[in-house]
């Protein structure tokens, strides 16, 4: 598995350049091309030209990371939401990466959030920046259910991140087993498709809901809050990335997973990766650009 593509959202935010520099970081460390697009709802009056500042800030990252770095032009008479630009240039990409506090876009309230729209329609896992990191993150936890399924999440984060320690962590549930009850053969799955390169042994280590007293209370009280549980888990664990995901679902069980997404977005402090099974809807894409993005600029180191 190889990341080709990140795409990155900005408004020239503090927050936001925090998910720049993040994306742009991946993007060195995979050799990746980087995808820069703008969005506000709202004409900020510092900057004349907002295009013109995205492309300059992708020649500064260009230089700095030395990596290959395109923006795409979103003019006002395209129409569409911040949201629908985030998944405009998100189109092909294997990794979106967007601050949680861009702005909610209240001209289209019934859409949500720009995060929470990003979270169900993108057709890719979308990493949610929440502060400002150290260059490289050194431990991830990633919630997993015991199942074959959680596979690919496991492999996905593991090859994004090859040099991160890894927690393993299974929030309790009336269906899954307990991480350490499973077999030998199950446990192994997950070490068989986590990358381990060879110059850098990684550390796998497994957790349940009794490696912390919050969590053993809470188990003990039949409290069975997943957003919770996780966020006490990662504290404990003190990991500086927690992945979620849910890749086999029907519907409901979908969107009672991304209400619990954005509960624990409020409750942690470290970035999110998120994963969901994509949507069959496309993201709409500007009426004047359907076939192709004219107004892509491509930069270079």
């Amino acid at each position: 598995m190889k990341i080709q593509t990140i795409a990155a959202l900005t408004d020239f935010s503090t927050h936001a350049e925090y998910a720049l520099d993040r994306a742009a970081l991946l993007a060195a460390k995979h050799q990746a091309q980087l995808i820069l697009v703008y969005g506000n709802e709202t004409p900020d009056p510092q900057f004349v030209s907002p295009q013109a500042r995205l492309e300059q800030r992708a020649r500064q990252l260009a230089r700095r990371h030395q990596i290959d770095v395109k923006t795409r032009d979103w003019q006002p008479e395209d129409g569409g939401s911040v949201a629908e630009r985030a998944l405009w240039a998100a189109v092909g990409a294997d990794l979106l990466v967007i601050s949680r506090r861009m702005e909610r876009d209240w001209t289209r309230f019934w859409q949500g959030s720009t995060l929470a729209y990003c979270l169900r329609h993108s057709r890719c896992p979308v990493l949610v920046v929440q502060q400002r990191a150290p260059d490289h993150y050194e431990r991830m936890m990633i919630s997993v259910d015991g199942s074959r399924a959680s596979q690919h999440l496991v492999q996905y984060a593991g090859h994004l991140l090859q040099s991160a320690q890894v927690d393993l962590y299974q929030a309790p549930t009336t269906e899954q087993p307990m991480l350490s009850e499973c077999d030998a053969s199950t446990l192994a799955l997950y070490k068989d498709v986590l990358p381990r390169p060879p110059a850098n042994r990684r550390r796998l280590r497994v957790r349940d809901s009794f490696d912390a007293r919050r969590n053993r209370v809470d188990m003990h009280l039949g409290t069975r809050d997943m957003a919770r549980q996780l966020m006490v888990q990662q504290q404990r664990s003190h990991a500086d990335l927690l992945v979620v995901g849910k890749l086999r679902s029907g519907w409901l069980e979908r969107q009672t997973f991304l209400s619990q997404v954005q509960r624990l977005l409020g409750m942690v402090s470290c970035d999110v990766l998120v994963s969901t099974q994509p949507s069959r809807r496309r993201p709409q894409e500007p009426k004047a650009r359907r076939s192709a993005f004219p107004g892509e600029q491509r930069l270079t180191a």
